[in-house]
């Protein structure tokens, strides 16, 4: 089927600074808990603890943001000014800080955090700042610091939906023995038209891989052992999609995977054939098809990543 090009490009993420907020914590900026008690509460001997503080997940690709959950307790305060900042784990300055103001003591909460926020791609240390009435700062323990690692993904490229023209069908080979190669669609499937190769010109950019139409549920099998690095979700691009860094030392991107078909979990390890999702249509696709692609140096790790013709692979492999 025919498909729009400009229609098949993932959404631009600017990543941005995210200036200080009001200290005064805007309406509905957190929300939900219990509320504490402090009807019989001793004057403040102590500095303010961070009794929870969650992130997760603790791998977000943009433009999603975790969730954070957080509750400080401080006897003989009801309330404690808060905020939160993000270091780079390599070092440098705050990229972001977000003030939440005169939170409760002793009561759980759920950041939301600011509309159209966001981060740059990268690794950092999410730190809960607090501080009481009385100026005193939040004591870290080992068990309640307070802080969290975080790493931040950039947002994948828009894989173009393939024409779904019948075609003649091919049947892979048999799965692959250990150690080496299999297709990775498990079902009947083509190649495609000329727009569906990789270097096909594109609104403002070029096709990064090889489309695999096939019926929707045909399942997608890891075509080289390895480890399931992501798997995640971006709406009006790539939709479902899988991301393996394979034994080989190059990363495989499986994109438009049908919704609620997620066979693995980030960071397990797989074998050459192994389930990872079926076959879909979600995101920016025309038809059921896979789109397929092969990465050096990683999947969009840095600059230097980069990606490459997955066809005489493909071809290699049973296609």
């Amino acid at each position: 089927m025919a498909h729009s090009p400009r229609a098949t490009r993932f959404l631009p993420i600017l990543a941005v600074a995210v200036s200080t907020l009001t200290s005064a914590a805007p309406a509905g900026a957190v929300s939900g808990g219990t509320a504490y008690d402090g009807s019989s509460a001793r004057a403040a001997t102590t500095r303010p603890v961070a009794r929870v503080f969650s992130v997760s997940p603790r791998t977000v690709t943009l433009p999603a943001l975790p969730a954070v959950r957080l509750r400080v307790d401080q006897p003989g305060s009801s309330r404690v000014s808060a905020r939160l900042v993000f270091w780079p784990r390599g070092g440098g300055a705050v990229v972001a800080r977000v003030d939440l103001g005169w939170i409760r003591a002793g009561r759980t909460l759920r950041v939301q955090w600011p509309s159209g926020m966001t981060v740059a791609p990268g690794r950092y240390l999410v730190r809960l700042h607090v501080k009481d009435r009385d100026d005193r700062t939040l004591a870290r323990g080992a068990s309640s610091s307070g802080r969290a690692n975080l790493t931040v993904r950039a947002a994948p490229t828009a894989p173009s939906a393939t024409a779904t023209t019948p075609a003649q069908l091919v049947v892979p080979s048999a799965p692959s023995a250990p150690g080496t190669y299999a297709f990775p669609v498990a079902g009947p499937h083509t190649l495609g038209g000329d727009d569906g190769r990789f270097g096909a010109g594109r609104d403002g950019h070029v096709h990064q891989g090889q489309d695999v139409p096939a019926a929707e549920g045909v399942p997608v099998v890891a075509p080289v052992a390895g480890t399931v690095r992501s798997t995640d979700y971006q709406a009006g691009g790539a939709g479902y999609y899988v991301v393996l860094d394979g034994s080989d030392a190059r990363s495989y991107f499986f994109a438009h995977c049908q919704k609620g078909s997620f066979a693995v979990l980030p960071e397990t390890a797989v074998g050459v054939g192994q389930h990872l999702c079926n076959v879909g249509r979600t995101g920016s696709a025309t038809g059921p098809h896979l789109h397929f692609e092969i990465w050096l140096g990683g999947w969009r790790v840095n600059s230097a990543s980069h990606p490459i013709d997955p066809l005489p692979d493909l071809l290699a492999w049973g296609g």
